[in-house]
């Protein structure tokens, strides 16, 4: 198998051949990308500063890659343990953050950041190609050297917050079907089990923005004071925290959004079910006086037997009067208003009138 470290880096938007090893990890610095497959495969790559993207293996295999990379029993206990709240700290010698990527299928993954004097560590579980764009722009912005620890972490965490613009344009996109189908009258074909689920998940998922905005504006505060923080990684990691922010603002208004949409849907539904309601209404009003007579005549009264009998009964007290009556009460309700009668339109007499218009 070809060793990795000794095949060439790339900055084309393709990494360096691996083998046939399935990658584990990736090793980024101002050479490129680099794939690797196991803790031995770091030799020499991770010399100088780096990012390194741990996203598959075993946890075993994860374990024993971040011993490698010189983490403490702490640091790899805290970036295995996923299902943590957004957080970030930053102190003299490193900056640890709790934050979340978005691959193009618009779901969400957590994922744990910390950056030293040495190297940058993320570890995270999903697609790795959902970063391969944040990885080679990376390396490009890091191959201009000068940068702090502070600076290329604060780099990486912008590119990492890009990639929730898949999660913003998925969730705009249900949205705004949503909404066609609601103002073509698609109530019935709404199912309401997924809407209420993803309105919960939206909900989620800004009380987590919330909670990790203020968490980056509380550790932001008074970076400058920091050892090692230089003025351009201070301004960095300002600007980050106001795209947090701005994120944050964003979630808050497809919640709005989705807010809208249920109102209006409950509405509709409502809507719908008073229409359904007055239509049975009014076919019992139409029936109404022919139960009563059906009710009348139904009686076992001898005298009635005895008087009623024969065709001529039947034919004018058991089919022509309720006929009457059901034609009395419908005129009766296109009088009040209650039943509307649409005529259709004739488009002969409406050209003709046209024509005498345009006559005139």
């Amino acid at each position: 198998m070809t060793d990795p470290l000794s095949a060439p880096a790339t900055r084309s938007g393709q990494v360096a051949p691996l083998g046939t090893a399935e990658p584990t990890a990736m090793v980024v610095d101002a050479a490129g990308v680099w794939p690797v497959a196991a803790a031995a495969d770091l030799r020499g790559r991770i010399a100088s500063f780096c990012w390194v993207d741990v996203f598959g293996g075993e946890e075993s295999e994860r374990k024993n890659l971040l011993i490698q990379l010189g983490l403490v029993d702490a640091e790899v206990a805290s970036a295995l343990r996923f299902g943590q709240a957004g957080r970030m700290v930053i102190g003299r010698q490193h900056l640890r953050a709790v934050t979340w990527v978005g691959d193009p299928a618009g779901s969400l993954k957590e994922v744990h950041l910390l950056c030293t004097q040495q190297r940058i560590v993320t570890v995270w579980s999903g697609n790795p190609a959902a970063l391969d764009e944040v990885r080679l722009e990376f390396a490009e912005r890091i191959s201009t050297g000068g940068q702090s620890p502070y600076h290329a972490a604060a780099m990486l965490l912008q590119l990492l917050l890009g990639t929730l613009d898949h999660t913003i344009r998925d969730l705009d996109s249900r949205l705004e079907n949503l909404r066609v189908r609601l103002d073509r009258g698609e109530t019935g074909a709404i199912d309401l089990a997924p809407l209420i689920a993803q309105r919960r998940e939206l909900q989620s998922a800004w009380i987590s923005f919330d909670r990790y905005s203020s968490a980056v504006r509380a550790a932001t505060v008074g970076i400058e004071a920091i050892a090692g923080v230089d003025p351009r990684s201070a301004a960095e990691l300002n600007e980050y925290a106001d795209l947090v922010e701005d994120l944050e603002e964003q979630l808050l208004e497809r919640r709005r959004w989705m807010s809208e949409i249920m109102h209006d849907f409950s509405t509709a539904i409502v809507q719908r079910q008073g229409e359904q309601i007055n239509r049975l209404t009014l076919v019992s009003l139409i029936f109404l006086p022919v139960t009563a007579v059906t009710g009348f005549f139904g009686m076992n009264f001898n005298w009635m037997i005895e008087a009623l009998g024969g065709a001529a009964a039947f034919f004018g007290l058991g089919v022509l009067l309720p006929g009457v009556m059901m034609l009395l009460t419908v005129g009766w309700l296109v009088r009040r208003g209650l039943i509307e009668v649409r005529r259709k339109a004739d488009p002969t007499r409406g050209a003709s009138g046209r024509s005498r218009a345009t006559r005139r």
